[in-house]
């Protein structure tokens, strides 16, 4: 399945990139990026995510930083089953309810809120933080196996990096990008393949004898200086806009976190039916669903192995989910990206950290993270 495109993040000085529902950090230059030493900036079945939008507006090579994620990960889960992208269903069946504040839903925004036409309500940025993570540095290619899989599950081999490598295990990659303690950061990111949701910047001390972990990340979440969120074009120039954040129904509570600046529109295929399902599935797919179609908002089969965005998914028309901060600003774009400002936090020590990067989706059920090594000085 091709998806669109969404992501990649920039802080201070840096590279942006992206890939599919995709989310990724770009400068400070993420770990997630080093495939672009030997120059490889995408897996080979995707060559238009090779392209990303530096804040420099110099040239941008992000290596494959935008295909670390995990699949199949639904709030009040404990773990991600690597399958379920957009199933769209309470996996493990714990009734979890969304914390989501209705006014900050990126996608669906006409159905009623809740109800079974509200068929994202299981996904991760419906209660911010709150799914779980196969890796907090991302797996690569979105699965722990070797083998390529939907919902932009590849990744190309390199002499760094392999499909199901866990971030966490990828060396430091020191860029000399140092953040001075009780001041403010330039972050920038980039869509790649856009499903909605929202995102959040965390800290963790550096240690050679331990890898991060998402507690370590929660226990540092960054603010954001809200009044200076704008959007970045190809040639370095940014634009000013009146972001979305929210503190209410996150995790870890009263955590800060950014609604995407840029509305979706197509989504993916309207229905795939899982490989059990017959006529008399509920809610079954329909002939002709299987392509980038559109319709009327209906529920989902939610079957193991079924792939729904039955609703507000806008590929012919190219509606946007919300209204756009500039002219066709939405979508999947690698020619725009995102500039965020952020507040390091006083009280902290100097030294070595890890920025991570996380991106709830709305539209599926995945989270993309990525991590970049940087240094905080007095």
């Amino acid at each position: 399945m091709q998806p669109a495109t969404l992501c990649a993040v920039v802080f201070a000085v840096g590279f942006l990139c992206i890939a599919h529902g995709h989310g990724t950090v770009v400068s400070p230059r993420s770990r997630n990026s080093v495939d672009y030493l030997v120059g490889v900036n995408t897996p080979k079945d995707w060559p238009s995510n090779a392209d990303c939008t530096n804040i420099t507006g110099d040239a941008c090579h992000n290596g494959q930083a935008t295909f670390w994620y995990s699949q199949g990960c639904f709030i009040g889960c404990d773990e991600c089953d690597h399958m379920s992208g957009r199933r769209n269903i309470d996996l493990c069946g714990k009734g979890k309810k969304g914390t989501l504040p209705e006014q900050y839903r990126t996608v669906n925004r006409d159905s009623e809120f809740g109800s079974k036409f509200d068929i994202y309500r299981h996904n991760p940025w419906r209660a911010p933080g709150n799914a779980p993570t196969a890796d907090p540095c991302g797996l690569a290619g979105g699965t722990p196996w070797p083998q390529e899989a939907s919902e932009a599950g590849d990744y190309s081999t390199t002499i760094y990096a392999h499909h199901g490598m866990r971030g966490t295990d990828l060396k430091p990659l020191l860029t000399g990008v140092t953040w001075t303690i009780g001041t403010e950061a330039e972050v920038t990111w980039q869509i790649s393949n856009n499903h909605g949701g929202g995102y959040s910047y965390r800290l963790c001390p550096y240690s050679e004898a331990a890898a991060v972990t998402e507690e370590c990340f929660q226990s540092t979440p960054l603010d954001f200086v809200t009044e200076k969120q704008g959007i970045v074009f190809k040639n370095g120039t940014i634009l000013p806009i009146k972001g979305s954040f929210l503190t209410e129904g996150t995790t870890p509570a009263g955590s800060m976190w950014s609604m995407i600046p840029i509305p979706s529109d197509c989504l993916g295929p309207r229905c795939i039916p899982g490989p059990n399902d017959t006529d008399t599935t509920p809610n079954r797919c329909l002939p002709g669903e299987t392509h980038l179609i559109e319709g009327d908002c209906l529920p989902c089969p939610e079957t193991p192995g079924s792939d729904c965005s039955r609703c507000d998914n806008n590929c012919q028309s190219g509606k946007p989910a919300f209204e756009p901060h500039c002219p066709h600003c939405q979508g999947n774009r690698h020619d725009i990206a995102v500039r965020d400002v952020v507040k390091v936090p006083t009280g902290l020590k100097p030294g070595r950290y890890v920025l991570g990067f996380r991106l709830d989706c709305e539209a599926t059920a995945q989270v993309w993270n990525s991590c970049s090594d940087i240094t905080l000085v007095q």
